[in-house]
């Protein structure tokens, strides 16, 4: 197998950017030896910046494939921001909760902290992995990259479970099938023009009653996802007997039973949105 240096000298000398430079010293030194002697020192510019390029290019050894560039993946600023900005959120639908004499669940103050935990795993991850007792001490950036796309998804999961847990403070099944019925006797008693404006309202009603029964389904799921996140952080940072390829399995796994449900999380918005109303 050829020499590591020897191939990035082949690779700086012929790359672009390092042939412009040596053509440009050279049409310098022409133009210097057959028209214009000013020109010499354009030619010796050009050969200083062609040497410190090829001489950059062979010292800086190529990046691991494995491993890939180092680089941050982890923005603490930000983190904190969307946490603080979840708990505010969490913080009202309790105090709205309490407001109509609703009872606190405990699987609800469990999950009130969850995203807290998964972006201190995801610190870890980052940052500390060599300090856990996990048998991978460090991690491809590919790996990294991944973990931090797998926590923003874990926030936009988090943001659209507390707006599904709003929906349900601010209403409930059995009161918009009082609604609706309420609706459907207006609509059999009323006559005349103003019957087909109360029938626009029992479907939009029918329809709000279907979105709140499909809702449930939606936040069985949603949780579901984080849960299947978090447990994805906690076996990289703590899991015994692991190597890179069965966490790119896992990830794989995860990765395709998230993008499954991707498309329902806009469904879901317009849901939360259309009960709200």
């Amino acid at each position: 197998m050829e020499n590591p240096v020897t191939q990035r000298v082949k690779r700086s000398v012929f790359s672009p950017k390092n042939l412009g430079l040596a053509l440009a010293t050279i049409g310098a030194a022409l133009l210097a030896v057959f028209t214009w002697p000013v020109a010499i020192f354009g030619a010796f510019g050009g050969f200083a910046a062609w040497v410190f390029s090829v001489f950059t290019d062979v010292t800086t050894p190529d990046s691991d494939i494995v491993r890939g560039d180092a680089r941050p993946v982890f923005n603490e600023r930000e983190r904190k921001q969307k946490l603080r900005d979840l708990e505010t959120q969490l913080n009202e639908i309790v105090t709205e909760a309490r407001g109509r004499r609703l009872k606190i669940s405990e699987d609800f103050l469990r999950r009130s902290g969850q995203l807290r935990r998964m972006v201190d795993l995801e610190r870890q991850i980052a940052l500390n992995l060599r300090q856990t007792s996990s048998t991978i001490s460090t991690l491809p950036n590919d790996i990294q990259d991944e973990v931090r796309q797998f926590v923003d998804r874990a926030i936009d999961l988090s943001f659209l479970r507390a707006a599904m847990l709003r929906a349900f403070v601010r209403t409930n099944e059995k009161v918009l099938q009082g609604e609706l019925n309420t609706i459907q006797n207006r609509f059999e008693e009323t006559t005349g023009p103003a019957k087909s404006d109360i029938e626009m309202l029992l479907h939009t009603k029918e329809e709000q009653l279907e979105a709140f029964r499909r809702l449930r389904n939606d936040l069985v799921s949603t949780e579901a996802q984080l849960d299947a996140i978090e447990a994805f952080l906690n076996t990289i940072t703590y899991g015994q007997a692991l190597t890179v390829g069965s966490v790119r399995q896992q990830m794989i796994r995860l990765k395709t039973k998230i993008e499954a449900r991707r498309q329902s999380a806009e469904e879901v918005t317009r849901l939360v949105n259309g009960l709200e109303r």
